[in-house]
């Protein structure tokens, strides 16, 4: 335990605001608790059984479980909201990160119950539901949390992830110590850590994934969405055994479209998402909502200052937005409907551009907080929450998932064209303002799934080798059967699989810069609701997410509700990587051990210049060598 303020210190920008812990005795019953260089003053004073008064320092004997946490201060501002929190009896402890939204209403549950309060946060509440509820309290909750509860008679540790993910967790058994934290880099004090060549290898072949335990480091994983698990603290155990509390059902196959049905559905996904973003709008600081131009995030923007009119709050909703002006990069840039939205609603706006010049330097500090590799450069997401901490903003509503469950992307109209009857009047429209290449919706649309199977098999990047079809698997990576099943199962599989890795990406962006995320469309209620609506509404026409457009009709402006083309907070990757950053990354991807080592034990081909890619497949290619060879000096310091 000697080391724990230097592993919680890798993650001071998770919470530079308070800094807590908390050590235990296996043999008896004491515990002792410590402040740290972030620690405030008046934490220090204050009168709570929880409230340290004595600076970290290594203890010796047997207290040999320690709590740690760094805190971004929310909810209830003041000293009561300190971690590592106990109950009044000292029994339980409780080290968090996330919001769990409904706090409030879980709060009178509990008072009705006879549980009393000393502070107004969360934390308390999510405490004291495990105290009344036990395991069952996860699923009263509404909201992202990664949290442990150390119960100090029985010496156990119950650990839970919320639903989706959208909060970080990893775990690690070493020599004699169980460790479980927020990011890998915590073990970087206490551990050398050592490449995990195979899931490398599969970054490489089929780019990131976050749906699947293993990470790029050797005996490190990610701990479930949707799943909790005890750790016995004297059984010896050197695993963890999973309990899932939470899944996304098989989704709804209803093929019948009915425009009565469709209006109904509509008025229930509104109010729906209102009440997503009414419960996260809580906070006892100063909240954003992110804008980028589309639907989603438009949305979401005007469903905020709808509430706050509503209920008379002064000033004006506050967005955040990044804009490109350079004329090489303005196909990026969505200032014009930004512009529309900000003037329709009277919004306040903060904007500013990536700053290109440092994109290597940009993407390294990406690469250091993702942790997981990208395949993009981390730029745009970044900077979009520097303007949050520029203007004081510390949290933000963001539009993640809103594709993922609605069809919101391209490739969704592969699984339309191929599993939908053709020669409907619906079908001829969507076919005639199709989002994808004309021969594409063809392929998909007639020809029999034989020869589209084969088309595919031929043309595809990776080999046929069953080793590289189980790293597919196992990751969860898309491939080419997904694209011959119904919308409805491929958004299920979305918001499943690829959602998590985007989810992760928000998480760490945001919280790199001491910014909250929260993203309403990840509502359990929501995807729900959007899991068992037949697909029917989701494509409808030529339109992705018809239902969403149908809910907001009227209310957004024209211009933003029914625009067709899609960007999502594009990059201009191929203007920033050009000339002498291409050739310092040429350099470095050739001198890396890492990927050498993958050469050598994989038989990888480096090749991301020959006909077998198109020119997008290319440049990905080319980013992740790159990153794998950063990843390899930032954290294995070769």
């Amino acid at each position: 335990m000697s080391k724990m303020d230097e592993m919680a210190g890798m993650i001071r920008h998770r919470g530079p605001d308070d800094e807590g812990y908390s050590l235990f005795d296996l043999q008896s019953d004491n515990y002792k608790m410590f402040y740290g260089e972030d620690t405030p003053l008046n934490v220090i004073d204050f009168k709570l059984r929880y409230s340290p008064k004595v600076k970290y320092q290594y203890t010796s004997g047997n207290f040999t479980v320690g709590l740690a946490h760094r805190r971004l201060s929310i909810v209830d501002l003041t000293p009561a909201g300190h971690q590592p929190m106990c109950d009044e009896t000292g029994r339980y402890w409780i080290t968090y990160n996330g919001e769990v939204y409904n706090y409030s209403e879980l709060r009178e549950d509990l008072k009705k119950i006879s549980y009393s309060f000393f502070s107004n946060s969360d934390t308390e509440v999510i405490l004291k539901s495990y105290i009344a509820w036990g395991e069952e309290c996860q699923n009263k909750f509404n909201g992202m949390w990664a949290l442990a509860i150390w119960d100090n008679v029985q010496k156990t540790l119950w650990i839970s992830r919320d639903r989706f993910g959208v909060k970080p967790l990893y775990y690690m058994f070493h020599d004699d110590f169980f460790i479980v934290c927020s990011e890998l880099k915590c073990l970087m004090p206490i551990i050398n850590l050592q490449p995990n060549f195979r899931e490398t290898y599969a970054y490489l072949l089929d780019g990131p994934s976050e749906a699947h335990p293993d990470t790029f480091y050797d005996k490190a994983y990610r701990f479930p969405a949707g799943h909790s698990a005890t750790f016995k603290a004297n059984s010896g155990e050197r695993d963890l055994f999973f309990e899932k509390y939470w899944e996304l059902l098989f989704p709804s196959e209803e093929r019948t479209f009915s425009e009565m049905k469709l209006k109904e559905l509509a008025e229930q996904y509104y109010y729906l998402l209102e009440d997503a973003v009414r419960i996260r709008l809580h906070a006892d600081v100063k909240v954003g909502c992110a804008l980028s131009g589309g639907l989603d995030s438009s949305s979401i923007t005007y469903l905020a200052d709808n509430i706050i009119k509503k209920d008379n709050h002064s000033g004006k909703v506050i967005t955040f937005s990044n804009v490109y002006k350079n004329e090489d990069e303005k196909h990026c840039d969505e200032s014009e409907f930004i512009d529309t939205l900000v003037s329709c609603l009277g919004l306040e706006s903060y904007r500013d551009s990536p700053k290109n010049d440092r994109i290597l330097e940009m993407n390294d500090n990406g690469l250091w907080i993702e942790e997981n590799c990208y395949e993009k450069f981390n730029t745009a997401a970044s900077n979009s929450y520097l303007i949050c901490k520029n203007n004081g903003i510390k949290v933000a509503l963001d539009g993640q998932g809103a594709d993922e469950q609605l069809g919101g992307y391209k490739r969704y109209w592969y699984n339309y064209f191929f599993t939908r009857p053709k020669g409907r009047l619906e079908y001829i429209k969507s076919f005639i303002s199709r989002a994808i290449p004309y021969r594409r919706a063809l392929y998909y649309g007639i020809l029999n799934k034989a020869f589209f199977e084969r088309r595919f098999r031929n043309n595809a990047v990776v080999t046929d080798k069953s080793f590289e079809r189980d790293f597919r698997k196992s990751r969860n990576v898309m491939n080419s059967n997904d694209y011959i099943v119904s919308v409805n199962t491929m958004t299920n599989w979305s918001t499943r699989n690829s959602l998590k890795k985007l989810l992760r990406r928000i998480d760490s962006n945001s919280m790199a810069c001491s910014i909250e995320s929260r993203q309403p469309f990840m509502d359990y209620r929501m995807v729900e609701f959007s899991n068992q609506l037949p697909d029917v509404y989701k494509l409808y026409g030529g339109w992705t997410k018809y239902i969403s457009r149908l809910a907001f009709n009227g209310r957004l402006p024209d211009k933003i509700n029914w625009r067709r083309d899609k960007m999502g907070w594009p990059m201009p990757l191929e203007s920033w990587i050009a000339g002498d950053i291409s050739e310092s990354m040429k350099r470095l991807i050739n001198k890396s051990e890492l990927l050498r080592e993958i050469k050598d034990k994989y038989d990888y081909e480096f090749s991301y210049n020959t006909n077998q890619f198109s020119k997008g497949a290319k440049l990905r290619r080319f980013i992740r060598h790159y990153n794998v060879a950063r990843i390899d000096e930032l954290f294995f310091g070769r």
